[in-house]
């Protein structure tokens, strides 16, 4: 269905506003495909990192007890649930830069730039305060048990600190990618996630015994350096 109606707004795009020329055999040129594949190989690479960091917090959260397991559960779908606030904010973030980078208007490409990163650190701030505010509330939402409720609660404040993070790490990883440089949100997806954060949470949650809070302090230094990484090399970037 989502493909028929692509199909629709392409035509009717390229009929009345010329936005769509057609297929060719010059879309096969090597050159062309080597660009789309060097664009796109860092990206894949940026998104496995961090989504697979995300499995193995909840790997690490089974490991613990079928508590914190679906305490785990509860609050990373209500921060699943946010980050598509912000991820939206990416996606508008990578096509406006972009854009306005291929016409040649860079301080307003600059401009643009730093108000989706505003937007995306607002907006997540206004999520961790409900998330603080309704932390007891929240959790009955998906039906938890007492214990399950509890434990819930006293992480979901953790994941309400690394909330502006996220914002501005997936923002900014939107703005790279509009600015063609998607390899630098990779590595520091690495650096953030298998140099720190996923390291932090073993140490944390299994030899410090802080439990599934220790998985969700190493979570948030994740988001941390990245989002930081992020806004410095934007800045340098000019």
């Amino acid at each position: 269905a989502m493909l028929i109606a692509l199909l629709v707004i392409i035509k009717r795009a390229r009929l009345s506003r010329g936005g769509w020329t057609g297929w060719s055999t010059d879309a096969l040129k090597g050159s062309g495909l080597a660009r789309v594949l060097l664009l796109g190989l860092p990206i894949a690479t940026q998104l496995g990192l961090e989504i697979f960091a995300f499995q193995f917090s909840t790997l690490a959260s089974g490991v613990l007890s079928i508590t914190a397991l679906a305490a785990h559960t509860v609050v990373l779908n209500l921060c699943s649930v946010t980050f598509m606030v912000p991820l939206g904010v990416a996606i508008a973030a990578s096509t406006r830069v972009g854009n306005l980078i291929g016409a040649g208007r860079k301080e307003d490409a600059q401009r643009s730039a730093w108000t989706a990163l505003g937007m995306g650190a607002v907006v997540m701030a206004c999520f961790a305060a409900i998330f603080i505010l309704a932390r007891h509330q929240l959790p009955s939402l998906y039906g938890a048990e007492p214990e399950v409720a509890a434990l819930a609660a006293l992480v979901i404040p953790i994941a309400a600190a690394f909330q502006v993070f996220d914002g501005t790490q997936v923002v900014g990883g939107g703005i790279l990618r509009g600015m063609g440089t998607p390899k630098a949100i990779a590595w520091l997806n690495f650096f953030g996630y298998y140099g720190i954060g996923l390291p932090l949470t073993w140490y944390l949650a299994f030899h410090l015994d802080h439990g599934l809070t220790g998985i969700w302090w190493g979570l948030a230094s994740s988001l941390f350096f990245v989002a930081i990484g992020v806004c410095i090399y934007l800045y340098r970037r000019g």
